[in-house]
Parts: structure tokens; C-alpha cells; sequence
């Protein structure tokens, strides 16, 4: 049992369990499982990706199988394809993440250009902004902004 609510939302689903509320969102999903869309676009591109959340207009727009990830906030983990166990809260949080994994996040642009680190934790506008490296904890506004 799917829910979908809003034009376009759920397009091309044959998954189960997914609620999308909003414009287009979870509009490409086909055997996801799980998956809560909350906003216009969020979830815009999963296809097989399981157990995401999503709220936000962009949230997890570019999720494709990347599973058990929360986005909060406009274009929070906007680029992530395959990146697992992320939560980003937070306007543009883990904006640019593609495949890391195991990154918490709470703050506007948090992590924002990490694509590939994992085990990250960054808590404050900015924090490991330009981040590349793994196993990073940062906390206060631009707190470690250059890491790498």
C-alpha cells in the first residue's frame, strides 16, 4: 500500500510502503521500499533506494539506491546517489554528498561540499563546509569550515 498525494507524485512506483506528499515527489521510485516524501521533488530521482526520508522541496533529489538516509530541510542531501545512514537537518546540509555514508549533520550548509567522506558529524552553520576527510567532528559556527 502506496500514498501519494500531489501531481506527479509516485509516477512510476511498484514499490510498497511509500508516502509522498508534494509535487513530484518520489516521482521516479519504482521498487523502493519504505520511503517517505515530504515536499516538491523530494526523493525526486530514488528508484530502488529503501527506508529514506525526505522533507523538504529538493530533499534527497538525486537519491538513487542510497538507503536509511533523512533529509530535513531544502536541498538537504540533495546530491547523494548511493550514500547510506546519512541525516542532514538543515537548509543545503550534505548538499554535495554522493556515496558517504554514516554522516550526521545539523546546521544551514553543514558538510556542504563532502561527497565521498564518511563517519562525519558536524553541528553549526558551515561546519566541515569544504570537508574531505573521514571520522571528522566539528561544532560551532564554520567550525573546521577548510577540513581536509
Amino acid at each position: 500500500m502506496n500514498t501519494a498525494i500531489g501531481a506527479a507524485t509516485l509516477l512510476a512506483n511498484t514499490g510498497n510502503l511509500n508516502t509522498a506528499t508534494g509535487a513530484a515527489a518520489l516521482f521516479s521510485n519504482t521498487i523502493g521500499l519504505d520511503n517517505t516524501a515530504s515536499g516538491a521533488l523530494a526523493l525526486f530521482h530514488n528508484t530502488f533506494g529503501n527506508n529514506n526520508t525526505a522533507n523538504g522541496a529538493f530533499a534527497l533529489f538525486n537519491n538513487m539506491e542510497g538507503g536509511s538516509n533523512t533529509a530535513t530541510g531544502d536541498h538537504a542531501l540533495f546530491s547523494n546517489a548511493s550514500g547510506d545512514y546519512n541525516t542532514a537537518t538543515g537548509l543545503q546540509s550534505l548538499l554535495s554528498n554522493s556515496t558517504g555514508d554514516f554522516n550526521t549533520v545539523t546546521g544551514l550548509n553543514a558538510l556542504y561540499s563532502n561527497t565521498i567522506g564518511n563517519n562525519n558529524t558536524a553541528i553549526g552553520s558551515n561546519a566541515l563546509f569544504n570537508n574531505t576527510g573521514v571520522s571528522n567532528t566539528a561544532i560551532g559556527d564554520s567550525a573546521l569550515h577548510d577540513n581536509t
